[in-house]
């Protein structure tokens, strides 16, 4: 099999490098577990050597001292063992470097995978399959199918990110709103309210030009079936064909009233986030990242949020499993990369991954604190309510930068929304080719 190029998603590396905006509690159970599998005489023998303790080795996406508690909490509870930390900076080192392990017979023990590397993963049989885990019962079904293919796992992903719309309330009560939209022509009209009154109804900076189109198709399409866009991958189905309901109503009611000003296409983050907290703009997509830039920007600023509602009402908020800790099958320290997984999936692992990260949990029963923000969206991602392109499209670091030119075009009048559909179908179609 032609293994397939893998790169770094710039907005992946934005979202999974936060540490998010709230600390850990307590969780309430996620059972103790092991690595259960069957293994040759030869792989006994080298098991049996490392049983007495010894170096376990990861390869890590975070930092030393990012781990520091973690590293603590499993030599505390396996004497003998030493978890020695790795660390590449992500998401594009982390990748490279992570790709040299899976071509050559020296990996780490642990490693961090991300869904950027998942069919190099599955392709070499780097990994082992971890769907044994008890803990799996209680782990949402977007983590193990976004670090997993076909019922096996290889990676556990304890937390998740997921973004959703910031709104003003001094702003929306001026143009009268009382509530929140609960479907797309709610926030249709609602923005044409805003528009009225002189302010921008959405900022967005230009990377995230399309993203109210991601997470409208989300709400419509993927909130009813998480494998909607499976077929992409192999060609049985265009693009073109699956977002032209979605692609035309973001036309038709957003970008042609210019509730999404041609202005946003130069827009930086750090300006996207200036505009709103300033009250140039009523909304704006984001996340648990963004808080910290609210704060600082402007203390005063009275905002929520909701999801971005599909026509129906559906909500599938914009979001995935963060990076999550596999065993290398080539692993030396393979009873000691085992003890690791039985900590990290215990009580206590999942306690202390919470603690340090303070980002949504993928865990079932769970107890931890974030914003009181974003306090609704805690079941929702516990329940796997949450979607993100990017991990079902096959390259999707070349197929995200088509797609986001293609917006952009549309937003800047160079292009009809057929041929941005068209533009994207023929870049589905050159990765297919080179397959």
């Amino acid at each position: 099999m032609k293994k397939k190029m893998v790169a770094a998603l710039l907005c992946m590396s934005m979202v999974l490098g936060i540490t998010g905006c709230g600390n850990g509690n307590e969780t309430e159970s996620s059972g103790n577990a092991g690595v259960q599998e069957t293994v040759s005489t030869e792989e006994s023998g080298e098991k049996a050597e490392n049983e007495g303790g010894g170096t376990v080795t990861l390869l890590s996406w975070y930092t030393e001292e990012q781990m520091a508690p973690l590293k603590d909490g499993f030599e505390a509870i396996a004497p003998g063992y030493e978890l020695e930390i790795q660390y590449v900076p992500p998401t594009e080192q982390y990748i490279q470097k992570l790709t040299l392990l899976m071509n050559g017979n020296e990996p780490t023990d642990l490693f961090f995978m991300c869904p950027e590397v998942k069919e190099d993963v599955v392709a070499t049989d780097f990994a082992e399959d971890l769907s044994s885990l008890p803990i799996m019962d209680k782990l949402s079904d977007s983590a193990k199918r976004t670090l997993g293919v076909d019922g096996k796992v290889y990676g556990l992903s304890l937390d998740a990110w997921a973004s959703f719309i910031f709104y003003n309330k001094e702003i929306f009560e001026q143009a009268g709103i009382t509530e929140t939209p609960g479907t797309w022509d709610e926030l249709v009209a609602d923005m044409a309210k805003i528009k009225e009154l002189g302010i921008d109804p959405m900022t967005a900076q230009s990377e995230d030009a399309g993203r109210l189109l991601l997470g409208l198709f989300a709400s419509n399409e993927a909130s009813k079936n998480p494998s909607v866009e499976a077929g992409l991958a192999d060609g049985s189905v265009k693009f073109s064909e699956l977002y032209k309901e979605s692609m035309d109503a973001w036309y038709q009611d957003v970008v042609e009233p210019g509730y999404l000003a041609q202005s946003c296409l130069s827009l930086t983050n750090d300006q996207q986030i200036e505009m709103f907290v300033n009250g140039q703009a009523a909304m704006m997509i984001g996340g648990p990242w963004s808080l910290p830039d609210f704060a600082a920007k402007n203390p005063d600023l009275q905002f929520g949020t909701f999801g971005i509602p599909g026509f129906d009402g559906g909500v599938m908020l914009q979001g995935a499993a963060n990076v999550g800790i596999g065993i290398a099958k080539q692993a030396k320290n393979k009873a000691g990369a085992e003890k690791f997984m039985e900590y990290l999936s215990s009580d206590e692992g999942v306690k202390c991954w919470s603690d340090i990260f303070g980002n949504f949990m993928n865990v079932e029963g769970v107890a931890y604190t974030v914003d009181p923000c974003l306090e609704g969206f805690k079941a929702d991602v516990s329940d796997g309510k949450i979607y993100w392109q990017t991990v079902e499209w096959p390259s999707s670091s070349s197929v995200i930068n088509v797609y986001t030119s293609s917006c952009q075009s549309v937003i800047a009048g160079t292009s009809t929304p057929d041929e941005a559909l068209a533009a994207i179908d023929e870049k589905f179609d050159e990765i297919l080719a080179n397959q």
